[in-house]
């Protein structure tokens, strides 16, 4: 995900939280309609029962989370249960963490009500979730809060900042912003929370908060992957070239930015077309490698922040704590790939940064049947505006191929993936200036009020017509999953797929963080969420990730003549 856009993507779910679920967090307690509910705050209490599913606790209010429910990190997804799982928390590449306590989460405050040094959590995490109250007590207790989605799970707001890049230790794989250039210890210190050395030198000290090695959450202003050199320049790491960001040429010699000064990093450059990678001894920009973060560099980050010395106390934060990053975004960096397809050109990458999605509903609204016990005579609340939208916004390295959006569909018996076309965009060509073209050249806006997108998935992605490839195996302590992410783009070429352990370009998988509910207009009773419309909810994902159906499912109105009826 983009970073510029996940800063306001949490504040637009927390502080907009009652237009995204609708006004469903008031409750009509005479009726006999369940109502939607939003939650978000911090996690105070949690819990795991045999089932898979548990409980959590948000701002003094108890929730049932289901079996099978799954949960959102920035920029992973687990099973509620995988939370309370050892073995996804364990620290990778001697990362000092925190200890979780056995049979807790870690992210609960109750989890160390005393505040012990050492102990998790140090700060405080949130979340955002969805759901419906069960105030007819038809899945569990009367009153219940019963949860329908989990979106993203993060440390207060994210622990986010910008800044350029001012000391790189390459030994440790760390950076730092906002110090003295060249100077260690003076600015804020990031470290790639990257337990597979994706991006760089392998370690995290959790890994539930780390990066996405499939779909790149290190990358330029446009998408292009990046990562750390492992050896310090002038050497060489032949999975981080430092010759995939060439200097800007003197003025007056070809290539010369005028923006620039002689001698820095590009902001904005081309790769030359090469259907295979580099050969030995060929230093020009290659892109079939990922490309180097640079002193100089004007980026943003998110993740999560951890002490040095996890039992110390604090008294200077610069030296004594981190930033664990989840994702890095170097703004203002354009990487460019060559027109054309994997064939003719070598390969191109793309990057989701900001999507939304309505569920739909019933535009014959909900019906409320009499009940005596209630005095309720009954009748209909309208649904005038089911939520028909969508938006997926993106950026290409080919600005000159369509872009097709995806809708990721589950087999919820054996969890396997087909794409559902959605819709076909033609990315920006950007402005012309410095001999350039660069600005919003590749970005691609896929943005509709009105149309017939579901059913509503789990996980979206956007396609290059440009065309599919693994890039070649990286050395090192990199582990990637036993295959990539894909699905067949009819109109785009065969992918090129080496069953390696590249990264696969020319496509980004992402799972949805904003699902859009229909609610009753103003004057009329709340209606449920209506999950009972989203497929991976009400069927499972044949452990892809979810193993089956919530249980229980959120309460809902059934269906009676066509129409939603309680």
């Amino acid at each position: 995900m983009d970073p510029r856009l996940k800063l306001s993507i949490v504040l637009v779910l927390a502080a907009g939280l009652l237009w995204t679920t609708g006004v469903n967090a008031q409750t009509v307690l005479n009726s006999n309609v369940p109502p939607g509910f939003g939650q978000a705050g911090y996690i105070q209490a949690a819990t795991v029962n045999a089932g898979g599913g548990g409980t959590l606790t948000m701002n003094g209010v108890p929730m049932i989370v289901p079996n099978n429910s799954v949960v959102q990190f920035p920029a992973n997804t687990f099973a509620w249960a995988d939370l309370f799982n050892p073995a996804m928390t364990a620290p990778v590449g001697g990362s000092p963490t925190f200890t979780i306590p056995a049979g807790k989460s870690g992210l609960a405050l109750l989890d160390n009500p005393a505040m012990t040094r050492g102990i998790s959590p140090y700060l405080p995490f949130n979340a955002i979730v969805l759901g419906n109250i069960d105030i007819a007590g038809k899945v569990a207790p009367k009153g219940s809060y019963v949860v329908g989605l989990i979106l993203p799970i993060g440390q207060d707001l994210g622990n986010g900042g910008q800044g350029f890049i001012t000391f790189i230790d390459y030994a440790k794989g760390r950076f730092e912003v906002g110090g003295t250039v060249g100077v260690a210890n003076t600015g804020t210190v990031i470290e790639i929370n990257d337990p597979t050395g994706r991006y760089g030198k392998a370690h995290s000290p959790d890994p539930r908060w780390s990066v996405d090695n499939e779909n790149p959450t290190i990358a330029s202003g446009n998408g292009y992957p990046m990562c750390i050199p492992r050896v310090a320049p002038p050497a060489i790491d032949t999975e981080c070239p430092l010759y995939n960001r060439p200097l800007n040429p003197p003025v007056g010699a070809t290539g010369h930015d005028p923006l620039l000064p002689p001698g820095v990093p590009l902001l904005a450059y081309i790769m030359s077309p090469k259907p295979k990678p580099n050969a030995a001894g060929d230093t020009t920009p290659d892109p079939w490698k990922t490309a180097p973060l640079m002193i100089g560099d004007y980026i943003t980050y998110f993740g999560t922040l951890y002490k040095n010395v996890p039992t110390a106390i604090v008294t200077n934060f610069k030296t004594q704590t981190y930033i664990s990053a989840n994702t890095v975004g170097v703004d203002k960096l354009g990487i460019y790939t060559a027109a054309g397809t994997v064939a003719t050109a070598g390969p191109a990458y793309i990057q989701l940064a900001r999507m939304v999605i309505g569920t739909g509903g019933n535009i014959k609204g909900v019906n409320i049947s009499p009940n005596a016990t209630l005095g309720l005579v009954g009748g209909n609340i309208p649904l005038p505006e089911p939520r028909n939208n969508i938006v997926v916004v993106g950026f290409v390295t080919d600005s000159t191929e369509l872009v097709d959006i995806m809708a990721i569909d589950i087999n919820p018996g054996s969890g396997a993936e087909s794409c559902r076309l959605l819709g076909t965009v033609l990315p920006e060509p950007g402005v012309f200036a410095g001999g350039i073209g660069r600005g919003n050249k590749g970005r691609f806006r896929f943005e509709i009020g009105k149309g017939n997108f579901q059913p509503v998935t789990r996980v979206y992605a956007a396609y290059s017509r440009h065309g599919q490839a693994q890039l070649p195996d990286q050395t090192g302590a990199i582990v990637p999953p036993a295959s990539p992410q894909i699905c067949s783009d009819p109109n785009a070429p065969s992918p090129k797929l080496t069953g390696g352990n590249g990264l696969l370009s020319g496509q980004y998988h992402a799972p949805m963080f904003t699902f859009q509910f229909p609610d009753a207009p103003p004057g009329f009773p709340s209606i449920p969420n209506n999950f009972n419309d989203i497929p991976f909810l009400v069927n499972g994902e044949g452990g892809n990730p979810s193993a089956g159906p919530l249980n229980p499912q959120p309460p809902v109105c059934p269906l009676s003549g066509g129409v939603p009826t309680c």
